[in-house]
Parts: C-alpha cells; sequence; structure tokens
C-alpha cells in the first residue's frame, strides 16, 4: 500500500466551508488507489482501501437497504441548509429543529433519503434497536457477513485505532453489531451532502462504503484537498468526526453507508 505524506494542514480554510458544497477547487488531488494517508504530525488521516468488498456483499447491501425512504430532514448542516425549529400542530415553535420545508421538497424530489439501522440512543436513558431496524430487520441481519468483513479489515489497517474502539464498545457489548466495534451504521440515498461532521460518532475511525450504479460522487476532505475517486467494493477509513467531508456531485443510482460506534456508549460505558 502506498503512503502519503501530507505536508500542508488547510484546517483553518475548512473550517469556514462548513454546510457548503464542496467543488472542484476544493480538491487538489484525487486518489484513486490503495493508500494511507499521514498528516504532518505523523497521525493517520485516512486509510482508503480498492476492491476489498465482494460484489455480492454490496449488491446485497444496495438491495437491502435501497428501501429506505426518510427524508434527511434533520440533516440540516450536510443538506447545505439553514436549521429551523419546527412547527407543532397548533402552530408554535418546537425545541426541535430542522431543514425547511421547501428545501425538504428538493430533497425527496432528487430521491434523497437516509436511515440508521443497529443500536443509537434517542431520548431516553439507554439504547436500543433503531425503528428502522426493528421494520426491516433484514437490513441489518442480512448484511451480517458485510458487517464482519468491515471490522475485519479496520482491526487489520487500523490496529491501534480498533483498540481503542474495541475497549469502549467491549464495557456495553449488548450494543455492538455482532462483536465487533460498530454499534451502527448510517444509511444515505441519493443524497449529495455539503461539508459536515459527524459529531454524534465515538472518536476515532469510521467506514464509508459506497454501492449502486454512478458516476462520480468524490468524498471530498477539504481540510487536505484531497478527494476519493469511489466505485462499489471500495472502503474509506477516517474519522469522518473530526474531518469535514461532503460529496462532489454524482448521477445515477449511489447509496453510500458509514460504519461507526456512537459517541454516547462511552457515557453509558462509564456506569
Amino acid at each position: 500500500m502506498k503512503t502519503l505524506l501530507l505536508k500542508y494542514d488547510l484546517k483553518g480554510q475548512a473550517r469556514r466551508l462548513k454546510g457548503k458544497f464542496p467543488d472542484a477547487s476544493h480538491v487538489r488531488e484525487t486518489i484513486k488507489e490503495d493508500i494511507k494517508l499521514i498528516g504532518p504530525d505523523g497521525t493517520i488521516v485516512a486509510v482508503f482501501l480498492r476492491d476489498v468488498i465482494p460484489s455480492h456483499l454490496y449488491k446485497l447491501a444496495y438491495e437491502l437497504w435501497s428501501p429506505v425512504s426518510e427524508p434527511p430532514s434533520n440533516r440540516a448542516v450536510a443538506a447545505g441548509s439553514p436549521s429551523l425549529r419546527r412547527l407543532k400542530s397548533d402552530g408554535t415553535l418546537s425545541k426541535r429543529r430542522g431543514i425547511p420545508r421547501n428545501v425538504v421538497k428538493v430533497l425527496k424530489a432528487q430521491g434523497a433519503a437516509h436511515g440508521m439501522i443497529g443500536y443509537f440512543d434517542s431520548s431516553s436513558r439507554h439504547f436500543r434497536k433503531t425503528t428502522l431496524t426493528r421494520k426491516h430487520p433484514e437490513m441489518l441481519a442480512g448484511n451480517r457477513r458485510l458487517i464482519h468483513l468491515v471490522d475485519g479489515l479496520y482491526k487489520k489497517h487500523l490496529p491501534t485505532y480498533y483498540a481503542k474502539q474495541r475497549a469502549v464498545i467491549e464495557t456495553v457489548p449488548q450494543w455492538g453489531l455482532w462483536q465487533t466495534v460498530f454499534s451502527t451504521i448510517y444509511i444515505a440515498k441519493n443524497f449529495r451532502t455539503a461539508f459536515h461532521l459527524d459529531t454524534g460518532n465515538l472518536p476515532g475511525m469510521s467506514a464509508l462504503m459506497p454501492t449502486g450504479k454512478f458516476t462520480g460522487g468524490e468524498l471530498v476532505l477539504p481540510r487536505w484537498r484531497i478527494a476519493f475517486a469511489f466505485k462499489p467494493g471500495d472502503l474509506l477509513f477516517f474519522d469522518s468526526r473530526q474531518h469535514l467531508h461532503g460529496n462532489l456531485p454524482f448521477e445515477g443510482e449511489r447509496l453510500s453507508a458509514i460504519f461507526f460506534c456512537a459517541g454516547r456508549i462511552a457515557k453509558f460505558a462509564k456506569h
């Protein structure tokens, strides 16, 4: 595997791009091969792996996850939209915030949808299976081999990060996905995202996998002016909690999944 040592860090400039959509000016280099990116301070920024997911697994994932239909109305930054307080049925403002209705209509027209499978905490004091998992258990159970494969690749290529995440999730094994270091999978369907952070994730690496029939949609990390030219079968490990990321435009049917451990697990693990 090739190693690329990054000699620049544009963190300040990248911070100002939050909520804006990526374009070609945000990219100096597009990655199309197996690579490990190392930052100027010696830390691993990302590991990109080509053709590591067999076609029968990513095609099955696409088939099982395609029914996802909920519009991403609570992902304001990722949708490049302002976040407004929602209206209750009685006309008063709710404490909950979301994307304006006109933006949601546009997202629906584009076929954008999302969903969460696995375990996640809501307003309750405990983790539980997500609503989507309870309604469609096959979305999780049918991808067990895929989840184990991604977990194994994480352990192989990023053993130090893996061990730290393992230490946390082993304190609450009931919320792990089949003894892996992941608790949850976020699914994004035909959803081109603006630059955002996944602040709800446990610090460490998340794994991003695309599937479907599409062109374009490169994932951009503006801090490093790097883009990853994804195709089905590829896998990217990076800290989506710390590094702003978003997609270039794409055509076709694109479904991506990010495997992660929910951040609040660490809080529950202390008790």
